[in-house]
């Protein structure tokens, strides 16, 4: 019993130390603590909200990496403005923290400002206050995007962000973020921006002004898991990597065109393999004549290649022309593994704040089609198993996955509390309650042993009366047969003496039996009751045809 207790604390107490305890523990633990099965169905259904919010992806996957600033004069603030072409509304601006290769690893966050401002300016000159954290350190964001809603109705010409406690690094004021965006409707605004700061670290491509407007940023892109196996359009594969291919979308009638966008596609979740088949050369037109012989330029990339776009938009402002039919010509291939090839996860085309290419007819001179790759994968709405979402959507998913994720951090910390007091409760309960048996078994054994004590005393005294009993019959029967004895011949006195000689033998053996049992514990525990007691019958019943026997088997004893 004891090395069952034992063992049974070990498992519990072996269990407290391992991350996923065993499901017995765990059922135990709700008997000790409720709250448990509470907080795993809070989990659950967080795991599920989480489950259809878009992910963060938290990589540089493309080779412009954001904007950093270049040292601080002494006693100004360093900071970074924007100018859009023109006064602009604007619901909402979006900073986008920067990751960066650090000597213990990638930092989430570096240079965002401890301390800052961000205002816009309107057409008039008047400043308007977006966020004001100037009073207390702000929190460094990590990769979460950190978004300043403006007030309905609001026209920005120009916004700026000012570090008035910039982020230190090697005793150095800093100030650097990956992208600005600035959001109307379902359209970043930023397109042809003007970037102006107090100093900037000019490494291009990495590091740029530019880059703070080029949709280049660490978040992914902006998808919703919807479990699509379809990851776009695919060209015919080339042997050589400057033949022409292309790929034409038809927009069924002539709209607006205010902004064109490329998804790259992707086949797995390495960084070198995130743009997969985008080409290094392009040129996107616009025309209204099928045959394209009105063709209007909006995006020409045929004389210098793109390295690497990564997992990010592509975006090209169309300034509003006409059109009806777009067309992406690659003038050079990527290359795959020994021939080259061009693919895209998904073209868009914005008119009035909608994308009017959502399920368009798609044409190409040559198409792979099969499971992951059809024509109509390039106007399906979704690519590499997500569906793309419109930016501001895409922004709030990412600050309720913020918000969520903290929460079931919380919960997570909050069950192993509760669950690591239920198991030092359960070991206490094992400790006490393997004492308490033990305590009750000895009590119970004790009281068994005294009642088999007081039977036995009760028997030996029982069997005591009985043979003082048989020695007063004797000594009775000797005083008898002596009185008979004096008056009757000599033949019958021996005969009589003979009596009294065997009726003396067996009164010294009854004495003696008496003695044993009378003797308590110490003369009765070597003696053999059985044989004293088939004695005592055999004498008690000595003139009687009776045959007297004794099981050899120990007798048992049962309480009444």
């Amino acid at each position: 019993m004891k090395r069952k207790i034992l063992a049974v604390i070990l498992i519990i107490t072996s269990g407290a130390q391992a991350a996923e305890p065993p499901a017995w523990v765990g059922r135990v633990a709700f008997w000790a603590a409720p709250e448990l099965e509470r907080l795993r169905q809070e989990i659950s259904a967080l795991d599920e909200l989480l489950a259809s919010l878009p992910a963060l992806v938290c990589v540089n996957s493309g080779n412009r990496t954001g904007f950093q600033s270049a040292g601080k004069a002494e006693g100004e603030d360093l900071w970074v403005e924007l100018e859009l072409h023109q006064t602009t509304p604007v619901d909402q601006v979006v900073l986008v923290p920067l990751l960066a290769g650090g000597s213990g690893g990638p930092v989430r966050g570096f240079g965002f400002p401890r301390r800052f401002l961000l205002e816009g300016t309107d057409a008039e000159g008047g400043t308007i206050l977006l966020m004001d954290e100037t009073l207390q350190d702000f929190p460094n964001p990590g990769p979460w995007p950190v978004t300043a809603r403006c007030p309905a109705g609001t026209r920005l010409q120009r916004i700026r962000l000012t570090a008035t406690g910039s982020w230190t690094t090697g005793g150095t004021g800093v100030l650097a973020i990956s992208e600005m965006l600035v959001l109307h409707r379902n359209r970043n605004v930023t397109g042809k921006a003007r970037v102006r700061s107090s100093t900037s670290r000019e490494i291009p491509p990495t590091w740029s002004r530019g880059n703070l407007v080029d949709m280049t940023m660490p978040l992914g892109l902006p998808v919703a898991p919807d479990g699509s196996t379809v990851m776009g359009w695919h060209s015919a594969v080339s042997a050589a990597p400057d033949e022409v291919q292309s790929v034409t979308v038809d927009l069924g009638r002539p709209v607006g065109l205010d902004e064109i966008r490329l998804v790259p596609a992707s086949r797995s979740a390495m960084v070198w393999d995130s743009y997969y088949g985008f080409p290094p050369r392009f040129k996107v037109e616009s025309a209204l004549r099928e045959d394209f012989q009105d063709a209007v330029m909006i995006y020409d990339r045929t004389t210098a290649s793109l390295l690497a776009p990564g997992q990010n938009l592509q975006c090209y402002e169309a300034g509003g022309i006409a059109g009806r039919y777009v067309r992406v010509t690659a003038t050079r291939l990527r290359e795959r593994t020994g021939d080259f090839v061009f693919a895209l996860g998904e073209l868009q085309v914005y008119s009035d704040n909608v994308n009017v290419a959502r399920g368009a007819k798609v044409t190409s001179p040559a198409s792979l089609e099969n499971d992951e790759w059809k024509p109509a994968g390039l106007t399906d709405g979704s690519t590499a198993g997500g569906a793309l979402m419109e930016l501001p959507d895409w922004i709030l998913g990412l600050s309720q996955r913020r918000e969520l994720e903290a929460g079931r951090t919380g919960l997570v910390l909050r069950r192993s509390l509760v669950f690591t007091a239920a198991e030092h409760t359960l070991v206490a309960v094992s400790v006490y309650g393997a004492g308490g048996v033990a305590v009750m078994a000895g009590l119970f054994s004790w009281q068994v042993h005294r009642q088999r004590v007081l039977d036995r005393e009760r028997h030996r005294e029982r069997l005591a009366r009985d043979l003082h009993d048989e020695l007063g019959s004797n000594l009775g029967s000797i005083a008898l047969i002596s009185s008979f004895a004096a008056r009757e011949d000599a033949a019958q006195m021996r005969l009589d003496l003979a009596g009294i000689e065997l009726v003396a033998r067996e009164s010294a053996d009854s004495m003696r039996d008496m003695v044993s049992m009378l003797g308590g514990k110490r003369a009765g525990a070597t003696a053999d009751w059985l044989q004293v007691m088939q004695d005592l019958a055999g004498r008690l019943l000595r003139d009687m045809s009776v045959e007297c026997g004794l099981p050899t088997v120990p007798l048992t004893w049962e309480p009444n």
